[in-house]
């Protein structure tokens, strides 16, 4: 006979900054979970700029959410999310972003599952919702994965376009990232056990937190084959570019020396990558084949974005290195 399931308690922690409505809509998906266990809801409010005062904190209070104070940037060793990690209480930790929706009523339980009943498992995450009434860019960048540039890096973009083998769990699949080959998961949605946190000196960056993982032997990843998020990441390419040259100036000129995984290679074997990458980037058409193969494959005209979003994302990130020589 199986052994019942033990649910643990879990802290849900979400960074918040004048985000009112998003994080009304994201908050509430977190009450209304089917959940057995203990639930403990943390906003880490605040940023560089101070704390929300746009009905945010109203809104954190009217739905009975612990709210703790932070004055950094959501990610880092003294980030947002990292406060809220310390004040967290529960024997699994979630991070979800504030622009996310939790889709079905038991994303919880089938988050849980995988961290409550396999020891081989050491975090969880799950993919996008493609949603048809959002725009373009929103469903485009929902299978690709926040960061078109790191498509050859990132598992979201992987699993969209079948490059993973994955081990079939029935309920979910597994995958080991190992460091050297190292790939990112994304932080809009992350669960862990805090004791498996604890082993590597708790969260600090959502890249950073996998590869140290991955560095112990410790990175084996479920992703529950029915559990979405619907992540509100961007309504315009324009917008979406800027966010993508604020961020990496952020990190070319303050993070590059304070992680612990660098996105710059630093051997003549990755930097020859790494430039080949970027000219096939520029030149369109590489990507514009992938995009209009996907486009038929999933009937899905958002990626057809994916030559445009590739080039624009590049531009970003170069503009961002170049400025911060400058």
């Amino acid at each position: 006979m199986k052994e019942k399931t033990r649910w643990p308690s879990v802290s849900f922690i979400v960074c918040t900054y004048n985000c009112r409505d998003y994080a009304e809509r994201c908050f509430k998906s977190i009450k209304e979970q089917d959940y057995p266990g203990k639930i403990e809801i943390i906003a880490s409010d605040g940023s560089e700029n101070g704390y929300s005062n746009d009905g945010t904190l109203e809104v954190l209070k009217k739905l009975k959410v612990k709210i703790v104070r932070a004055k950094n940037l959501p990610e880092g060793k003294n980030g947002a999310k990292r406060v809220g990690y310390k004040n967290a209480t529960g024997k699994v930790v979630i991070f979800i972003d504030s622009d996310n929706r939790l889709v079905e009523k038991d994303w919880l339980k089938k988050m849980i599952k995988p961290l409550a009943e396999d020891k081989g498992v050491n975090f969880c995450i799950c993919r996008m919702a493609v949603v048809k009434s959002d725009k373009a860019i929103n469903r485009y960048l929902s299978l690709i994965g926040t960061d078109p540039f790191a498509d050859y890096k990132s598992i979201d973009s992987l699993l969209a376009l079948g490059r993973l083998k994955l081990t079939d769990k029935g309920d979910y699949y597994t995958y080991r990232i190992m460091p050297e080959n190292f790939i990112i998961t994304g932080g809009y949605s992350f669960a862990a056990k805090k004791e498996t946190l604890e082993k590597i000196g708790g969260y600090t960056q959502d890249t950073d937190v996998v590869y140290n993982l991955a560095k112990r032997g410790m990175a084996n990843v479920a992703i529950p084959k029915n559990a979405h998020v619907h992540h509100l990441i961007s309504d315009s390419i324009v917008k979406f570019t800027k966010k993508k040259i604020w961020w990496g100036k952020i990190y070319f000129e303050k993070q590059i020396h304070n992680r612990d995984f660098n996105w710059v290679p630093e051997n003549k074997k990755e930097k020859v990558k790494m430039v080949t990458r970027i000219i096939r980037n520029f030149l369109f058409i590489p990507a514009g084949i992938t995009g209009i193969r996907m486009a038929i494959k999933d009937k899905e005209r958002a990626w057809l974005l994916h030559p445009l979003m590739t080039w624009l994302t590049t531009t970003a990130y170069f503009y961002a290195f170049l400025t911060s020589k400058v």
